[in-house]
């Protein structure tokens, strides 16, 4: 049996087709993605400061350093603040969504959570949004703050949206161990 001609062309207008749009998107995501990646870091650089207010700035701190320590893999990132008034934790955790929700978690120098709004705490998330808003309520968010690790252990999760609650929680808890980690070793 032959294959008429025609299909050839088909299969070759069409690879011609996808290979052209593949190389159009990757043009596009290397001019984008930079102010993509700096828009995010504005962002949190602002959430910082409104978790923070009192905060004269913020430094990177070196996680490599105190993942041998055990500092958790959730954690991201850790900025100290420059006046010693608290630490901000990145933290990267599995929720229901199809990837991990990105939060900011204020820690005062006492150990306990500092209060911060919806809008400062999470910098990205994919849950479903019924799950999300069931979570990230002011009501549900207050039990948390002034907390410390002990307190927080003794939250319930919010009653149809668990995995997402639970999420949070441990972000939380994850951020308390932090803070732990870096009063125990001293790291400056």
């Amino acid at each position: 049996m032959k294959i008429p001609i025609d299909v050839f062309k088909s299969i070759f207008i069409l690879s011609f087709i996808c290979l052209f749009m593949a190389g159009a998107l990757a043009v596009v995501n290397h001019f984008t993605y930079p102010k993509i990646e700096s828009d995010a870091a504005e962002r949190a650089y602002v959430a910082r400061s409104k978790i923070i207010p009192e905060a004269d700035g913020f430094v990177l701190m070196d996680i490599d350093k105190m993942r041998v320590s055990g500092m958790p893999e959730s954690i991201i990132e850790v900025y100290k603040t420059t006046n010693e008034t608290g630490y901000i934790f990145t933290i990267s955790v599995n929720g229901f969504g199809r990837e991990n929700m990105r939060l900011l978690c204020g820690v005062n120098m006492d150990g306990r959570i500092i209060e911060s709004n919806k809008d400062d705490l999470v910098l990205s998330h994919t849950e479903t949004p019924s799950y999300f808003n069931k979570v990230f309520t002011v009501p549900h968010l207050s039990r948390f703050w002034n907390s410390d690790k002990t307190d927080i252990e003794k939250i319930d999760a919010v009653s149809g949206a668990t995995v997402s609650s639970n999420a949070l929680q441990r972000a939380f808890v994850y951020a308390l161990s932090a803070f732990e980690i870096i009063r125990e070793n001293q790291y400056e």
